[in-house]
């Protein structure tokens, strides 16, 4: 199969997670690392550089103190029980802004887990080592999946959305050895299963953004098939499209696959072929998409070229399937062009 460029999966991540303005702020020097987890380390460390340019976030927290003076609520108890009245201070409870909030907190501690890594380019290292040593007001915390969960991102706090995806993907991909205590990459990039999901959410928010003319959705509709008992209409399940691209003439069930081998190896004629799930399953979603408008439908099978190129399109009854693979190791302009080219060809077939 052929090696993705570091660059490029900084650029499928971007699209897949929708942060392309984000991702062009901090993608300074990317291309000094072949290793992914180098790659996001530096990202980090690009971001974190540019939010302390403009201003780490703070939030509002909860505070007892023995102030000077009384400040918010005064706790009577407990500054009679240390007789801080008689040294002019008092215990008191009060909202003060503070850094130390869980945005922060998931940065300084991820940064930590990068600290930990072999993996870790001896230059960035002492990057990362600075970033961490200005997080001085932050505290670290054991990092768990529901840090992740609980954060909230929202205007005033946008640009956090991209590093805290960032700081989950390490998270995830981190496991401590507990001989010596440090943590090692596990390479997603390795892992078909997360680069299948990776590469339809990158098709997915790349036709959202990059044309206009389509509307972008991924409807679930249900099956054809109807009992007469209840029940057994619950077991049924629905069909979940990855990319439907629909306007006012036609609409294009995209179905994304990723796999080491394109084809299917034909034991018997000792040829290869289309996997026949793939045509199945696309088969069924062109079949049974809703579509009140009669509108022209089409169907593309898209894959990433793995050392197999191939762009075949099919006809049956009206309707077109293209079985189409990107090269995901060209220039990125490239691959976008590709991925344009192919929905305007999809186009003039119908025409």
């Amino acid at each position: 199969m052929k090696q993705i460029p570091i660059k490029n999966i900084y650029y499928l991540l971007s699209y897949a997670w929708n942060k392309l303005d984000e991702a062009e702020l901090t993608s300074t020097g990317i291309d000094d690392f072949e290793e992914v987890v180098n790659l996001l380390g530096k990202v980090l460390a690009n971001g974190c550089s540019y939010l302390f340019k403009r201003g780490l976030y703070r939030n509002y927290h909860s505070i007892e103190n023995r102030i000077p003076g009384i400040r918010g609520r005064l706790l009577i108890d407990q500054s009679l029980n240390d007789l801080s009245f008689q040294n002019k201070r008092a215990w008191c409870q009060f909202d003060e802004l503070s850094h130390n909030t869980l945005h922060n907190q998931i940065l300084k501690s991820t940064i930590r887990i990068l600290l930990r890594m072999d993996e870790i380019d001896s230059s960035l290292h002492g990057d990362l080592k600075e970033v961490y040593s200005r997080f001085s007001d932050v505290e670290t915390i054991r990092l768990q999946i529901q840090h992740f969960n609980k954060v909230r991102i929202h205007r005033n706090n946008a640009f956090y959305g991209f590093l805290i995806q960032i700081c989950r993907l390490i998270f995830e991909s981190s496991a401590l050895d507990e001989k010596s205590n440090n943590y090692q990459f596990r390479d997603f990039t390795r892992d078909h299963s997360k680069l299948a999901k990776l590469f339809e959410a990158f098709v997915f928010n790349f036709y959202q953004k990059k044309q206009r003319r389509f509307k972008v959705n991924r409807p679930q509709f249900k099956w054809p098939f109807i009992s007469d008992n209840e029940e057994h209409n619950k077991l049924l399940p629905g069909m979940q499209t990855d990319i439907v691209l629909e306007d006012q003439e036609r609409i294009i069930v995209i179905d994304t696959k990723f796999y080491s081998q394109t084809f299917a190896i034909r034991k018997d004629y000792d040829s290869i072929s289309f996997k026949s799930p793939n045509l199945y399953q696309i088969f069924a979603y062109m079949q049974h998409i809703p579509n009140p408008g009669n509108k022209k439908i089409e169907g593309v099978l898209l894959y990433p070229d793995v050392g197999d190129s191939v762009h075949a399109t099919y006809k049956w009854e009206g309707q077109d399937l293209t079985f189409k693979t990107v090269d995901l190791d060209k220039e990125w302009r490239n691959i976008e062009t590709e991925l344009l080219d192919l929905i305007a060809q999809v186009q003039q077939n119908a025409a």
